[in-house]
């Protein structure tokens, strides 16, 4: 149960804070701040930094196996991910769909193995 929370509770902050970046970064766009591109690419980088530190963090309460943990957050906020994209945006898969999850379910696999490594004894 308690493992279940701590999921629960993680999926529903990476959601606020991915509707929160996408409508920043929308209103961004739409005021003419930055461009299409740019603020594409400053999502991709602001997405992996944010699966990254999910995975540091759930690799640092594991007890072993960091990149198991980092895959099932990943694979977790990745559902949440194609959740959101197929409710919102109906967008289709596409091979650089499929290599973007891909980037973000290494990058929590390597904040977790980070986490792990950095655990207090």
């Amino acid at each position: 149960m308690k493992t279940i929370k701590k999921y629960g509770k993680t999926i529903g902050l990476f959601t606020i804070i991915i509707l929160l970046l996408s409508f920043i970064f929308s209103l961004f766009n739409l005021g003419g701040l930055m461009s299409f591109n740019t603020t594409s690419i400053l999502f991709i980088i602001l997405m992996i930094i944010l699966f990254l530190i999910i995975g540091y963090q759930f690799g640092k309460n594991a007890d072993k196996k960091g990149y198991i943990e980092g895959l099932k957050i990943g694979f977790s906020l990745i559902l949440v991910l194609i959740f959101i994209n197929l409710i919102f945006y109906n967008s289709n898969f596409s091979l650089e769909r499929i290599i973007y999850y891909i980037v973000l379910i290494l990058s929590s696999i390597m904040g977790s193995m980070l986490g792990i490594n950095r655990k207090e004894k």
